[in-house]
């Protein structure tokens, strides 16, 4: 059982989460009037419009939250959760990491089943509104192939995490913090070149007058780029956008095959340039380095959170794991605003630098336009759902920006 103090800490952060939760669902459901300001750049029709489509996504993500915080509550806090978990070490034959096994890929597999309605929502509502381009059965591939690799990550954290705490009962959350750095550094150098092509095709650009504008960009910005692919987005969206990631060796600029083919030259110029931005200013390295900090703090707390939760036998049982999901999924409802205003300045640094690379503020500001047209993002959206979800600045913020 806890005693009184940690109860007050899990209650705090549920009060805490639980009233984001909701500034959020009022957000979404009340937005308030349009700014006129956006009106100078888009039609009323458009801006309503882009607020319909935005609606479902956004009541998803918070209706998905307050499922999954309530079922894993009841598992972590209930007197029928813990009965579950008892039965099934008793099913496990009294097999410590088999009970483990048992009941985190039972968890696993739970969580799963909850969230999946959720998806599909997100997926039916994407092809209702035009943007999906994948038949349901390339999806199902794709969820598939997202659920083995989850699981077996998953799994393989359990295992690590269940080691660590029966070997290293005072220091786990130290050596549990410093793997977990090591895997965020190995996972941005893998990621590109392991998992990304299981999902999809990558293939340098051809193009010789955008392999001209990259060498341009690049000798500018100062920086190496040995090249630059395209990914084939418009199997599955026609949304059109271009990221940066990898890290080393495996660094690269990314681009979607409809933004390149559906864009002018100038306008795929201004892209190219802002993720070059990113590369210059190495909002990388400076993700990785807040991400270690900062799961150093997260595994700190979670070791507060879960100290006493430990049988007189020593060991800890398998529903920790449930404890440990639930932490997890409500300190990340909690620290996303942070997060995510990090996100919003590296953003407004990479459109700065494309605004040098480029100086041409008439074409960045026509390419903002474009992408927010194309993919019927919200013009006009509620104050707190930029404060607390979004990861780039609004695109009225972004053209201002430009000195439009």
């Amino acid at each position: 059982m806890m005693d009184r103090k940690i109860s007050n800490l899990w209650l705090g952060l549920i009060i805490l989460a639980g009233g984001f939760s909701a500034l959020y669902l009022g957000s979404a459901l009340y937005p308030g009037e349009i700014n006129p300001a956006v009106l100078r750049y888009f039609s009323l029709e458009q801006a309503q419009s882009a607020r319909a489509y935005s609606f479902v996504p956004r009541i998803v993500f918070i209706a998905s939250f307050v499922l999954q915080a309530a079922a894993l509550g009841w598992l972590v806090f209930s007197r029928k959760g813990a009965e579950i978990a008892r039965w099934l070490e008793k099913r496990s034959g009294g097999q410590y990491w088999k009970s483990i096994v048992m009941y985190s890929f039972l968890l696993w597999f739970f969580l799963r089943i909850l969230r999946l309605p959720f998806t599909l929502v997100n997926y039916y509502w994407h092809h209702a509104w035009g943007f999906s381009t994948q038949s349901l059965a390339s999806w199902w591939l794709d969820y598939s192939k997202s659920a083995t690799l989850d699981l077996f990550l998953s799994m393989s954290g359990v295992l690590l995490f269940f080691f660590i705490l029966k070997h290293w009962p005072r220091l786990w959350w130290v050596i549990g913090a410093t793997l977990f750095a090591l895997w965020l550094v190995l996972q941005t150098f893998l990621w590109p070149v392991i998992v990304s092509p299981m999902f999809n095709n990558f293939e340098p650009v051809k193009d010789p007058a955008v392999l001209s504008m990259v060498q341009d960009l690049a000798s500018k910005a100062g920086i190496q780029v040995d090249e630059v692919l395209v990914m084939d987005a418009s199997r599955r969206t026609t949304m059109g956008n271009a990221y940066f990631s990898g890290l080393g060796t495996t660094k690269q600029i990314v681009i979607y095959d409809n933004l390149l083919e559906n864009y002018p030259l100038d306008e795929v110029r201004a892209v190219l340039a802002h993720e070059m931005g990113h590369w210059q200013k190495g909002h990388i390295i400076q993700g990785l380095t807040l991400g270690i900090l900062g799961s150093y703090f997260v595994w700190g707390l979670l070791a507060i959170f879960l100290r006493k939760i430990r049988p007189a036998s020593g060991y800890y049982r398998p529903h920790l794991w449930a404890g440990l999901q639930l932490f997890l999924l409500l300190i990340m409802m909690v620290t996303n605003p942070l997060q995510n205003y990090i996100s919003r300045e590296m953003e407004k640094q990479a459109d700065q630098v494309a605004l040098e690379l480029t100086e041409d503020p008439a074409v960045l500001v026509r390419l903002q336009i474009n992408l927010t047209t194309t993919n019927l993002s919200d013009v006009s959206p509620p104050g707190f759902i930029v404060w607390y979800g979004y990861t780039h600045p609004p695109v009225l913020s972004r053209i201002e920006a430009m000195g439009d």
